[in-house]
């Protein structure tokens, strides 16, 4: 029996992540006042003033109604697709009193980098929990991790299994890292028995040479970070030029044509194809995702096995009924009345997965 546990946003929630409508307010709360004098702070304070009539440096961010990710991020790429501008705010930077609309959308990347990797650095315990049930059950063989989270949370968890003499499991992307060219100190190529994680909108702890087009993993910390923070540090392991994050935002018109995340996707489709059973963990299956429904659909026309069963795990203590009712609608209205709609919630199925997933036996 081959599985596949999708992780969304509701996953890392339970390790205490802010979720995406969460990541303006925890930034401009947290982060900005550490630094308020940082140009991209400076630009990010100015454009959501400008934009959107917020003052983060002096309104009460608590109280603030954010637009959401994608509203922002989605007038700033069609901007970028008409080759139209915002006043201050250009397609293109002529002088010195015009900010790029590149500029400021690689600055909002960042910001969700400095959030989620500000809060990646408590617990993951959760994922612990559920990893240790699954080879309990000796299920973790038998499962593939796609996860459409940025945070580190399960790569850490699987590669913490790793025990040289007795459990010599090894975490497998799926691409190939620059560091595998380097000395045994340095992340190795995995070899069988290995943990597949396909990390579809990218993550963390990958950097990107546009130079070379290889990329380098930083492993166990968000290297993101090193672009902003000590940018020497973030070098192509290849060629020595500077890096670029791998993060796919949470917007409409998500860019796909990376080369690595175009393999990543590839595998995760064939991984989807060879599944019995598909588990979504804290996934509201939202209408923006059509990547994701694009690949779902590909794999339900297409497969010479039997239907996929279909699990969802998304409940919380504070979820209305009524939000789980659109939400149940969603995943029937696409994959058909047979998906199994569950009342668990993230915690519940890592502390006993495999009650869950027999639902679908």
């Amino acid at each position: 029996m081959n599985i596949t546990i999708f992780l969304g946003a509701g996953a890392s929630a339970a390790e205490n992540l802010p979720i995406q409508n969460e990541l303006f307010s925890q930034y401009f709360k947290y982060i900005l006042p550490q630094n308020k004098n940082a140009k991209m702070n400076k630009e990010l304070s100015k454009f959501f003033k400008d934009l959107f009539f917020i003052d983060v440096e002096n309104q009460d961010v608590e109280k603030i109604n954010f637009p959401t990710f994608e509203e922002v991020l989605g007038v700033l790429d069609l901007a970028e697709q008409k080759r139209e501008s915002f006043k201050n705010y250009k397609s293109e930077s002529y002088n010195d009193n015009n900010t790029s609309i590149s500029y400021i959308r690689q600055s909002l990347i960042m910001l969700t980098a400095y959030a989620l990797n500000n809060a990646t650095r408590d617990s993951n315990s959760y994922h612990q929990l559920l990893l240790s049930n699954l080879v309990k059950e000796d299920l973790l063989k038998d499962t593939t991790f796609i996860s459409a989270n940025y945070d580190i949370h399960i790569d850490n968890a699987i590669a913490n299994l790793y025990d040289e003499k007795s459990f010599p499991v090894m975490l497998n992307y799926g691409i190939d890292f620059a560091n595998f060219n380097l000395s045994k100190n340095s992340w190795q190529r995995p070899i069988d028995p290995m943990v597949n994680l396909y990390k579809i909108h990218g993550s963390l702890n990958w950097l990107y040479c546009p130079i070379c087009n290889s990329i380098t993993i930083t492993p166990y910390e968000g290297g993101v970070m090193r672009i902003i923070e000590n940018i020497k540090q973030a070098k192509c392991l290849n060629c020595g030029e500077l890096t670029v994050p791998i993060i796919v935002p949470p917007t409409y018109f998500k860019n796909m044509s990376n080369v690595f995340l175009s393999t990543v996707w590839n595998k995760s489709e064939r991984a989807l194809r060879e599944s019995d059973i598909l588990v979504f963990c804290g996934y509201s299956f939202p209408e923006a995702d059509m990547h994701i429904k694009y690949l779902l659909k590909r794999v339900q026309t297409s497969r010479l096995k039997d239907n996929l069963k279909v699990i969802v795990v998304n409940n919380h203590s504070k979820k209305k009924h009524s939000l789980r009712e659109k939400e149940k609608n969603r995943y029937e209205r696409f994959l058909g009345k047979d998906v199994i709609y569950t009342e668990f919630s993230f915690e519940e199925f890592a502390d006993d997965p495999k009650k869950i997933i027999d639902l679908a036996k």
